[in-house]
C-alpha cells in the first residue's frame, strides 16, 4: 500500500489551485482594458505571428481549432481582427490584426507586465527559469 503525500506536496493540485487563483487575477486585470484573457492571449499571440493560420493560432494559445475559430469570430466583431483566405489553399484561413487590435495589444501587454512584475517581485532570476523550465515541460507533457 503507497503513503499518500500530505496534501500540500501533490504537485499538480497545488498546480491546480494556483493556476484558478491567478486565472481570475488576471482576468481581473485585463477586464479593466476591457478584454477577456483568451482574447488576450491571442491578441499577444499574433502580435508576434500575424497572419498566421487558425491552426497555428490554436497552437500557440493552447487551444483546439473549434474554440479558436469561436474566439477568432468574437474578436472579428469586436474590430479586434480579420480573416483573410490563404493564397495557396482557398479553404484556409489566416488572421491579421487591425489597428483596433494592435490598439487593444499594448494595453494588454501593458496591463500583463505590470502582473508579471508583481508575480515575479519576490523571486531571484534563478528561481524564474527553474518556474519557466518546470511550466514549459509541464505543458509539453503527453503531447506527441
Amino acid at each position: 500500500m503507497a503513503i499518500a503525500r500530505p496534501t500540500h506536496r501533490r504537485l499538480f493540485a497545488v498546480f491546480d489551485h494556483a493556476h484558478g487563483h491567478l486565472s481570475r487575477r488576471a482576468g481581473a486585470a485585463l477586464a479593466q482594458v476591457e478584454i477577456k484573457p483568451a482574447q488576450a492571449m491571442a491578441l499577444v499571440y499574433l502580435g508576434y505571428h500575424n497572419g498566421c493560420q487558425l491552426s497555428e493560432l490554436a497552437d500557440g494559445v493552447g487551444s483546439n481549432n473549434a474554440a479558436v475559430t469561436g474566439l477568432v469570430t468574437r474578436m472579428e466583431k469586436a474590430g479586434l481582427v480579420r480573416r483573410r483566405a490563404l493564397q495557396s489553399d482557398g479553404r484556409g484561413k489566416s488572421v491579421h490584426l487591425t489597428n483596433q487590435g494592435l490598439l487593444k495589444r499594448e494595453q494588454v501587454m501593458d496591463t500583463l507586465r505590470k502582473f508579471d512584475e508583481k508575480l515575479s517581485k519576490n523571486f531571484t532570476d534563478a528561481e524564474m527559469d527553474t518556474i519557466y523550465k518546470f511550466l514549459t515541460i509541464s505543458s509539453h507533457l503527453g503531447s506527441k
